[in-house]
């Protein structure tokens, strides 16, 4: 028995429009719709609920009208999926139709994914992704689970877990010992690591015919995109359309296909994704809040048929529940011959390539760092610029130093197209972009991050535009090419402003304002440049997470007399010699202390930043002779041992623990180095 059409109105009406919508449904209803010579008066709709609309329709229009009008709103509303609930199914798309979709989609996808801007977003510096694409290391597991610590300290100290790689484009090929359908994989990475071009890569070879071609439609839905759309409501095919023009003629996606739907940079997401309290949503046709359908897709209530692949950095993996997880991935970058065959792609000459991978080599925070592919794009671009002005340039050994040279390599091309306000004054503003943001743990910035930083939205598309290897724009959503980036700017910034004004921004805001405007009441201690250091080597080892690492790592490194030479132009030059000989002194202090593996490693790092490199050479020197007193080190002495162990090539394969290890003492000191390296004997 057919319903009646005051109570199929009513029902459409209470199932799916909210107050809100109500009232944008009675005030077209108000104004008026083509093809009806009538019009509801405001006074009638005022204060009518859905079964006061429903009546008043029915007694303007009569029982068809009603119906027609209620449909035309609707569409007008782009609440399409209701219109249907009151047609007849949709015919299958015929298969003709399905490949012209298909054809399309994949022409699409291969013209936006067959060309990188590699580090940068300057328009037509681009390169062919297939010429440069390097394999990276992928393996199956995650980390050993999610570490909360600072991304780049993991890579001194990654558990290897299973180890088993894994080819990206078999992620969801089950292995031979699994039954199970593969349905949603998570692929961690820390930022840089290359898991939006792996992303690419995974497309176009799909584009091209190479791989996966049994998947019928690959969507690939950024969480940089999806937090930009400000419709309330959509359902899944009208998203789908909105993305994909072209694929209109495909009316639902229940029809058989097998479909990927790609979310890459979860760690990205503005959305609150609540998979276990959201409402469920069955039908890709109805409508639902962006992060419901998101969440339906994930958890397989809607399209359970459907594969999907998110990519998200380590922190922010916990968002998603692991029972909805089939199978971890981590993206882990380049390994040692990966690193060297991507810069023998970036330099066609093999005697620069060489002497280049020679150097990066020999020091042990640069070829750390090169597992991160940005990081060796960034290293490429220094070390390029530096041979290319004189082939015996002097090529930095130090993490501030590579940073220093790539920031003058932008201030350069300012400089070359006569930046009307000058580089320093973009620079700094940069840099306190950087800090501000840093402290708030976000790479990802929009226009009203922008503003709250007090930078203006269009002098932040300028600096887009002349920065382009520093800062980014993409359609009103701003970034630093990388977090290193990020966190050696506002180092800058935290520098410059106690060299400049005596201001100590890690201190905190009342602190900070009572030594601006009582300086005379200061300690003298609160005005040197070892109290900047302190208060930051306390508040990196207090961090529980580990963000300022690296901070860390530039801000020390920046109170160098070599380092200031280099950027004149930005810092004034301080000789603060006694200052940084106690730092080190207390740096020194911190290590002889019961810290983390991780932070006591860092704090090596920082004294390699330091040109301070004597518990290290004194280690060194004990290995290299045969005769370490294991029996007989001391706190600081095992710190250093454990660095040297954790940063040594030949430790990472094999470690064989009967050279040091003769007490339980020194199983538990160097456990670190047991669990990072792939076979202990």
């Amino acid at each position: 028995m057919e319903t009646p059409v005051p109570e199929l109105l009513l029902a459409t009406l209470e199932d799916n429009l909210c107050e809100k919508k109500l009232k944008k449904f009675k005030w077209h209803l108000v104004q008026g719709v083509k093809g009806f010579s009538q019009h509801i008066p405001k006074a009638r709709l005022d204060k009518a609920d859905h079964q006061d609309t429903v009546d008043k329709m029915v007694e303007t229009y009569g029982l068809e009208g009603a119906k027609m009008i209620t449909l035309e709103v609707l569409k007008k509303m782009k609440l399409i999926d209701l219109t249907n609930m009151w047609t007849e199914p949709a015919a299958r798309s015929s298969p003709a139709v399905v490949q012209k979709v298909r054809d399309e989609l994949k022409s699409y996808l291969k013209k936006k994914y067959d060309q990188i801007y590699e580090g940068t977003s300057k328009k037509g510096d681009f390169v062919y992704l297939n010429k440069i694409y390097t394999e990276l290391y992928v393996i199956d597991g995650a980390m050993g689970g999610v570490s909360g610590d600072h991304e780049v300290s993991c890579l001194d100290s990654r558990t290897p877990a299973t180890e088993e790689t894994v080819k990206l484009s078999e992620i969801f090929k089950p292995q031979p010992d699994q039954k199970k359908r593969i349905r949603t994989v998570l692929s961690l990475g820390i930022a840089g690591v290359g898991k939006t071009v792996s992303v690419q890569k995974f497309i176009l070879d799909w584009t091209e015919g190479k791989e996966n071609q049994d998947i019928d439609f690959i969507i690939p839905l950024p969480f940089r995109q999806i937090n930009k759309i400000r419709e309330e409501d959509c359902s899944l095919i009208d998203l789908l359309h909105q993305f994909f023009p072209f694929m209109e003629p495909i009316n639902t996606l229940e029809e058989g296909f097998k479909v990927l739907f790609i979310f890459d940079g979860l760690d990205e997401s503005r959305l609150p994704l609540a998979l276990n309290h959201n409402k469920d949503v069955a039908k890709d046709t109805k409508t639902a809040p962006l992060d419901v359908l998101i969440t339906n897709l994930i958890t397989g209530q809607l399209l359970p048929s459907a594969l999907i692949w998110i990519t998200s950095r380590p922190a922010a993996a916990n968002q998603i529940d692991r029972n909805y997880i089939h199978q971890w991935t981590e993206i882990r970058g380049f390994n040692d011959p990966q690193k060297e065959e991507y810069f023998r792609k970036r330099f066609c000459n093999d005697d620069q390539a060489y002497r280049i991978i020679n150097h990066i080599k020999s020091s042990r925070s640069l070829h750390i760092m090169c597992h991160i592919p940005v990081f060796c794009w960034i290293s490429a671009t220094v070390l390029n610029d530096i041979l290319g002005k004189t082939k015996s340039g002097e090529m930095p050994k130090t993490l501030t130093k590579m940073y220093e040279h790539f920031l003058l390599c932008q201030t350069d091309k300012m400089t070359e197209q006569k930046y009307p306000t000058g580089s320093k004054n973009a620079v700094l503003q940069l840099a306190k972009l950087a800090f501000c943001q840093l402290q708030k743990g976000q790479l990802i910035f929009y226009e009203k991050d922008l503003r709250e930083s007090g930078i203006d939205i269009e002098v932040a598309i300028v600096y887009s535009g002349v920065c382009t290897e520093i800062f980014l724009e993409e359609e009103k959503v701003f970034s630093f090419v990388h977090l290193s980036v990020q966190e050696f700017l506002a180092a800058l910034y935290a520098y410059h402003c106690h060299t400049t004004d005596n201001n100590n921004v890690l201190l905190p805001k009342l602190t900070r304002k009572h030594s601006i405007f009582c300086f005379e009441c200061i300690p003298q201690s609160w005005k040197s440049v070892f109290d900047l250091h302190k208060t930051a080597i306390d508040k990196a080892l207090e961090s529980q997470n580990g963000h300022l690492d690296l901070f860390l790592r530039f801000l020390l490194g920046l109170s160098l007399e070599s380092n200031q030479r280099l950027l004149s132009g930005i810092l004034p030059e301080t000789k603060d010699r006694e200052d940084i000989e106690k730092t080190v002194s207390y740096i020194k202090e911190k290590i002889r202390e019961d810290l983390s593996p991780e932070k006591s490693i860092n704090l090596f790092h920082c004294l390699s930043e330091l040109k301070d490199e004597s518990l290290v050479l004194e280690i060194q020197n004990y290995l290299r002779s045969g005769s370490l007193p294991v029996n007989n080190l001391s706190p600081t002495q095992w710190s250093a041992l454990t660095f040297v162990l954790m940063t040594s090539e030949e430790t990472q394969e094999v470690f064989d623990l009967k050279k040091y290890i003769r007490s339980e003492e020194g199983l538990l000191k160097l456990l670190a180095v047991i669990t990072s390296c792939r076979c202990a004997l």
